[in-house]
């Protein structure tokens, strides 16, 4: 039989208008990432940045204001001018803080600052000369003119971090020598650091109290420390806390608005609440409390503002960076959120919330977006500026490799993550 030359190319014209309609309707959401993608700016704050301490700063007690300190080789700080503060020291609406700003910090010592830490009444960095066998830390007290140097016993190893919880007066600095890890710590009034002695061994088959592991975080409760490491939990004075699972390595810890303690594992991000009597995994249903993959260290708390930089009560998170994979390169990096309680609790009724759950996340208008962005890389530390800083409570990022990022509503775009550039 004689084929149809005309009726062949209208059933190909066909099939070719079912397959663009089709293709172009299951391409929408890609077209719709494509077109919401945020061009780079180049970091004003480059490498992988410290964590971030807010320091109270000036001359005297009635002049002293809260400052956000970050360090990446150099030490940065962002705060407000007197010009923007009304005359009981507040913020005023309509203002912006500022990086650099010439509030009278004193030229720091030598070498590349690799760490940052604040008590109540002092500033500390962690400066590395050379190939990094030389450590130094350093202290600067509010309103002083230099920074006095931490004793150290010659030989007893590499500091590899500082933390302190700034509720209190300690500084704790991780130490490594020979691969073992130590925790040495500053006591009040001294400025030579002093071995920790980790209390009571309680676990039958803990590490001996000399290999405490990384330390990761430090929480100061009702005159208590509570330490982190990538061997276990601790109180200072008490020793090693127990709990139903104490084969994890811990990333950090945070105190919640309520009091509560959380500590955060490395593998699958189970959460646990950090008790004087040991330590408890956060159930939720048949499940626990996790952030599903494995997770860097970072946590903060994220309160969401309205227009007028109002604190929004039932919008509160706490929130935790997420690595995709630890041997390979992945775009599944950012954090995930967990919701709080109007007192600051934690939710125990509500999952995590992340970039590819119904509703994705609270702390962005545009998941699709933060994808394409902050949800690429992986995240060292994040936290929220307080508002006695910012009016906006800008939220902070340090990434690992990227520089200091920032969540705002900038001219070209709109609101989105990019690079914190200068102001």
């Amino acid at each position: 039989m004689k084929k149809n030359p005309r009726m062949a190319v209208l059933v190909l014209g066909f099939f070719a208008a079912v397959i663009l309609v089709t293709t172009s309707c299951g391409r929408d959401p890609i077209f719709h990432i494509i077109s919401t993608e945020t061009p780079p700016v180049p970091p004003l704050i480059r490498g992988g940045p410290t964590q971030m301490v807010v320091f109270d700063w000036g001359s005297d007690e009635e002049s002293r204001v809260p400052v956000l300190f970050v360090a990446s080789g150099g030490l940065f700080w962002y705060s407000a001018t007197e010009h923007d503060r009304d005359d009981e020291g507040n913020v005023m609406a309509g203002t912006n803080a500022g990086w650099q700003k010439n509030i009278g910090i004193p030229n720091r010592p030598s070498g590349r600052i690799i760490d940052i830490a604040t008590t109540q009444n002092h500033l500390y960095i962690l400066s590395m000369e050379g190939t990094g066998v030389d450590t130094t830390i350093h202290r600067l007290e509010s309103g002083g003119n230099s920074w006095v140097p931490i004793g150290f016993p010659p030989g007893s190893g590499n500091i590899q971090s500082v933390f302190a919880d700034p509720e209190g007066e300690r500084l704790f600095a991780g130490v490594q020598s020979g691969g073992i890890s130590f925790i040495y710590y500053l006591a009040d009034g001294s400025v030579n650091l002093s071995p920790l002695p980790t209390g009571t061994r309680i676990l039958p088959n803990e590490q001996p109290t000399d290999n405490t592991g990384l330390l990761s975080g430090v929480v100061y409760r009702a005159g208590s420390y509570f330490l982190t490491t990538r061997n276990g939990v601790f109180e200072v004075g008490r020793g090693w806390l127990t709990g139903d699972d104490m084969a994890r390595t811990f990333m950090g810890m945070i105190k919640l608005p309520d009091g509560t303690i959380i500590a955060i594992t490395r593998a699958g991000g189970f959460l646990y609440q950090v008790n004087v009597d040991g330590l408890e995994r956060i159930p939720i249903g048949d499940d626990f409390m996790r952030a599903g993959r494995d997770v860097t260290g970072a946590l903060s708390l994220w309160d969401e503002v309205d227009s007028q930089g109002n604190v929004i009560p039932d919008r509160r998170m706490l929130i935790a960076g997420i690595q995709g994979s630890r041997h390979s390169t992945t775009f599944i990096n950012g954090y995930v959120e967990f919701s709080l309680n109007e007192d600051g609790s934690l939710d125990t009724s509500i999952p995590r919330r992340e970039a590819g759950s119904p509703g994705g996340l609270w702390s962005v208008q545009d998941t699709a977006r933060y994808r394409t962005s902050l949800g690429r890389l992986p995240i060292n530390h994040l936290f929220q500026a307080p508002r006695e800083i910012d009016v906006n409570m800008t939220f902070f990022a340090s990434t690992q490799s990227a520089g200091l990022w920032s969540y705002r509503d900038l001219e070209a775009g709109g609101w989105q993550w990019n690079a914190e550039a200068d102001n």
